[in-house]
């Protein structure tokens, strides 16, 4: 099919970008989707900027995108339905395999095929590798959402200490036996779920040991880790005790971002900046013994322009990070400063925080972040 040049898409993206900054306009993903667009061909993924993605969701909303390459979060939460759901594929990669889509996933995608009050079929077509072919997985996956829903619950740090907390010995049990994951596992026999009991109490054993419970109550690193919700323990040695004021900003930034940042095999690093304060928190980290800390040069890329005042796109260029990446690690970093502002009593800490918090801001004032 030949698709014609529309000039009022044209004319909603010179609207749309009108008092973006130059170095928006200047990314190869906005100047692609700039070449694309006006034919009705688009493309939507995490890593594109807030504004891109919102821009390319107003088009298809309005009917004016005829194909969109996109992943399978644009199925989750948008109201956008196509008349025609294609995948490239039917397995996936999943952060550290590839396999084949569960049936949950298959139908959350291709749920999206067919406008209603518009198309009264909806097509869902998919290209099968023929050395991945097995016409079995393939009918069950496609024919009926037949995969069943399983339980999410988990015992973490934040988990434990809040339960612990906030209730006494038979709360606590009925809690830990009374819930959807027990149902699953041992049906209407919740006194089975003998397990999940133990490992409660072998976690209350280890915050014990590491002075996060004294006395059955919470201490102060224990009642400041029931407030954050990942990395509790880590982030809690550092922030909860008086690890962090023998650190500058510069160098609680870089803890920030190390619990901010995930390693990937495809991710390229450009520049780097060697300081005295890297050489130091080097030093320092050895003592937490945690493999966050293994990227702290790498992480000096995403860190060393933000607290130099400069912008987002000082970082882009130092990197293969997508630009909407980029600005996630900071939005995860930003979520960390607010988790540690509520659970800290320290004024010194919070003005610190603020502060990284403002530069943070600073440098991405020039991005619609939504």
């Amino acid at each position: 099919r030949k698709f014609k040049l529309n000039p009022e898409i044209q004319k909603i993206i010179r609207e749309k970008l009108k008092d973006s900054p130059e170095q928006i306009n200047n990314l190869k993903s906005t100047q692609v989707l700039k070449k694309t667009l006006p034919y009705g061909i688009g493309f939507h993924h995490a890593g594109l900027l807030p504004i891109m993605k919102e821009l390319v969701e107003e088009l298809f909303g309005e009917g004016l995108i005829n194909v969109l390459y996109t992943t399978e979060t644009f199925a989750v939460g948008i109201n956008m339905p196509a008349k025609t759901v294609c995948f490239a594929a039917l397995r996936k990669y999943d952060g550290i395999n590839f396999r084949f889509l569960n049936s949950k996933e298959y139908f959350q995608i291709a749920g999206r095929a067919g406008r209603r009050g518009i198309d009264k079929i909806g097509f869902s077509y998919a290209m099968v590798d023929r050395r991945d072919f097995d016409y079995n997985l393939i009918r069950r996956m496609t024919e009926k959402d037949v995969d069943p829903i399983k339980s999410q619950f988990r015992l973490s740090v934040n988990t434990v200490l809040n339960i612990f907390k906030r209730h006494d010995d038979k709360e606590i049990k009925r809690i830990l036996t009374m819930n959807f994951d027990s149902y699953q596992k041992y049906g209407d026999n919740f006194a089975k779920a003998t397990k999940t009991i133990a490992a409660f109490k072998s976690a209350i054993k280890k915050l014990r040991k590491k002075k996060y419970i004294e006395d059955d109550e919470l201490t102060y690193k224990g009642n400041f880790a029931s407030r954050i919700y990942a990395d509790e323990i880590i982030t809690a040695e550092v922030f909860a005790t008086d690890f962090y004021k023998k650190l500058n900003e510069y160098q609680v930034m870089l803890i920030l971002c190390s619990l901010a940042y995930e390693s990937r095999d495809t991710t390229k690093i450009y520049k780097t900046y060697q300081s005295k304060d890297l050489s130091n928190l080097r030093k320092k980290v050895k003592l937490l013994k945690s493999k966050k800390f293994d990227y702290l040069k790498d992480i000096t890329t995403f860190v060393d322009p933000v607290m130099n005042d400069k912008n987002i796109f000082d970082v882009i260029d130092n990197t293969n990070l997508l630009e909407g990446d980029i600005i996630r690690l900071f939005r995860q970093i930003l979520d960390k400063v607010s988790q540690i502002k509520k659970a800290t009593h320290e004024h010194e800490l919070g003005h610190i925080l603020d502060g990284i918090a403002f530069k943070i801001d600073k440098s991405m004032e020039d991005i619609d972040v939504i």
